[in-house]
């Protein structure tokens, strides 16, 4: 499962980072999780089996994560508090997040 950078700008400036991920794990089943402009910018790639619209409160947000099922890896490309909820809630055996704190001179993309 992949976590979409909110703004579509951002989005699509991952894409390269979520083309390696995606060709890594070649064999894969990959769901992407973000905003609706995220999301559906990305939806058609042909290695996307599912996506999810995030919506902005918290108990939609735990909704969904019961409905996505378990994951092998997580992989996020933000550092919100929402994004520290989701990947709580999210079964997966890895996870991996950006931390803002030792990234704050840079651009997270």
């Amino acid at each position: 499962m992949i976590e979409l950078p909110t703004w579509l700008g951002d989005a699509v400036m991952a894409t390269p980072a979520i083309e390696n991920i995606i060709n890594y794990y070649e064999n894969s089943n990959v769901t992407l999780i973000g905003s609706i402009n995220s999301t559906e910018a990305l939806k058609h790639h042909p290695k996307i089996n599912r996506t999810f619209v995030l919506e902005k409160n918290y108990i939609s947000l735990y909704k969904i994560t019961r409905q996505l099922g378990r994951f092998d890896i997580f992989f996020s490309f933000r550092s919100s508090y929402r994004t520290k909820f989701l990947s709580f809630f999210i079964s997966s055996k890895k996870k991996y997040q950006i931390k803002k704190e030792k990234n704050q001179k840079y651009h997270q993309v």
